[in-house]
């Protein structure tokens, strides 16, 4: 089965907000660091795989301007989201995901990335394996995400759209998914019947976005007999953090192994790759090793400032 990586650049020029979070500055350097982002993972996704990125948006003219390198291609985006709600573009994959099931057989298998991830080495037989046989895949967070907010949180959160359900807390990151037409289709569909409940009262939730609507519309799926593969377990994509996290994160030595690396806090430092080659993965190392260093430094004597001012 043929495959294609895509991203969403959703442009809101009400809210002079591009995409989540992140970047800082006004309206015309969010565009300029996001549109280099995308640069950034369609060179390093060429380089490993032959594949380039598909960006989809609101607005392909506009954003090309900014960019002559990538693939635009505009699309419908349907969905009435609140304003004044947390991460209100990444609200919009929710259109993409209506727009993969739209594709049919033509559409391949399609696989929808974060804009701040890079990918760092071939693309493991693992995944390759999915891909041929048409299973969808997802990243499993949850471990990253009860040391902050609590097992129960997470399980509260989900059964607030599950009517009535007990829920086993599985949180999906947001940065992977990957599936055919079939499973965007009944994806959406799962979704569809949850999100006016969640529309209307998503400040109960600890988590705004669409990995709470993907995260019970996955398990009501999965729970039904459907089997989704969770990428994270054979280094797929992981996620990174170089600020400090409540959850136990490894060095960056237990990640130079994956294909994808999602890099949350470090937009700036993917929208200035200039060369990707087979040093990207050192550089990268380089960059985090420091990062980390600083931050933890930062924390630490932000931390340690309210005891030092009372003497």
């Amino acid at each position: 089965m043929d495959y294609q990586f895509y991203t969403l650049m959703y442009v809101d020029f009400e809210s002079k907000s591009a995409a989540t979070n992140g970047v800082h500055g006004d309206f015309d350097r969010q565009i300029q660091t996001y549109m280099k982002c995308c640069e950034s993972l369609s060179d390093s996704l060429q380089f490993f795989t032959s594949k380039p990125l598909v960006v989809l948006t609101n607005q392909q003219e506009y954003l090309e301007r900014y960019s002559k390198k990538l693939q635009f291609v505009e699309i419908p985006f349907q969905l009435d989201v609140p304003r004044g709600i947390a991460f209100y573009s990444a609200h919009f994959k929710l259109d993409v995901f209506r727009y993969f099931g739209s594709l049919g057989e033509q559409g391949g298998y399609c696989v929808l990335v974060d804009s701040d991830v890079l990918c760092l080495s071939s693309m493991p037989q693992n995944l390759k394996n999915c891909i041929r046989n048409n299973i969808p895949a997802f990243y499993d967070v949850t471990a990253q995400r009860y040391p902050a907010y609590g097992r129960e949180r997470l399980i509260q959160d989900k059964e607030i759209l599950m009517k009535g359900e007990s829920s086993l807390g599985l949180w999906c990151g947001g940065e992977f998914l990957g599936g055919d037409a079939a499973f965007f289709s009944r994806l959406s569909e799962e979704i569809r019947l949850v999100q006016q409940h969640y529309f209307e009262d998503y400040a109960l939730f600890h988590h705004q976005g669409d990995e709470v609507l993907v995260s019970v519309a996955l398990e009501k799926m999965m729970r039904e007999g459907g089997y989704c593969c969770d990428v994270g377990t054979f280094g797929g994509i992981a996620r990174f953090w170089s600020v400090p996290t409540l959850h136990v994160q490894n060095s960056w030595k237990a990640y130079e192994d994956c294909f994808l690396i999602h890099l949350p806090t470090d937009k700036r430092f993917i929208s200035s790759v200039i060369k990707v080659d087979e040093g990207l993965k050192l550089r990268l190392g380089r960059y985090l090793f420091w990062a980390v260093f600083l931050n933890r430094l930062k924390f630490g004597v932000k931390k340690m400032l309210p005891f030092l001012k009372r003497k």
